[in-house]
């Protein structure tokens, strides 16, 4: 690399192949988490998904079957976390044939939007996406989730990760851990 003038913009001088290497190398790992290539080892994914920040991972048993991701079952509790990994599916979420909004009531929802504004939002960006609304019904918020999902016959959980903290989560279990132990689909997930 040549020293770049005073004044100049050091990227210009980097050659596009080195400015584009990071873009490429987050590609292919989430092509490679989707795919299922990724460990499922619960502690790898667990550290994956909490430290990195953006970077999604998948959990649960996934055979490679093919029609993944055309009916879907979004995780929807209002936060920050769900909403950036609703973002990152949207790809995947255009081509499904069906979306389920699943809102758990008594569960582990934070103040946001409804399940039904996300739907409308869906809907907008021509994304298949129905509300529904359960309760616990004596469950945890991860087995209602888990339940309705096998109940649905979805092929891909869509959920945010670790909306409470991490500590929280150690101490007292959690939506996440719950499901990252239990769940029988793929399951796309980021913090």
């Amino acid at each position: 690399m040549r020293p770049s003038p005073a004044g100049a913009d050091p990227l210009a001088a980097q050659s596009v192949e080195a400015r584009e290497a990071p873009i490429a190398r987050t590609s292919q790992r989430r092509a490679e988490l989707l795919r299922g290539l990724a460990t499922t080892d619960e502690e790898s994914q667990s550290a994956s998904v909490g430290d990195s920040g953006h970077q999604p991972a998948r959990s649960g048993q996934w055979s490679g079957r093919r029609g993944l991701g055309t009916n879907v079952l979004v995780a929807w509790n209002g936060s920050t976390e769900q909403a950036r990994t609703t973002a990152f599916a949207m790809p995947i979420l255009k081509r499904a044939s069906r979306v389920i909004v699943l809102t758990v009531e008594g569960g582990a929802a934070v103040p946001g939007p409804t399940g039904e504004q996300l739907c409308r939002y869906l809907q907008l960006n021509e994304v298949p996406a129905k509300p529904l609304t359960v309760g616990l019904d004596g469950r945890l918020t991860g087995e209602a989730v888990l339940f309705h999902a096998k109940a649905l016959g979805c092929d891909l959980l869509i959920k945010g990760a670790y909306t409470q903290s991490r500590l929280r989560q150690m101490i007292f279990g959690g939506t996440t851990r719950y499901i990252m132990s239990n769940a029988e689909l793929p399951v796309l997930m980021a913090h």
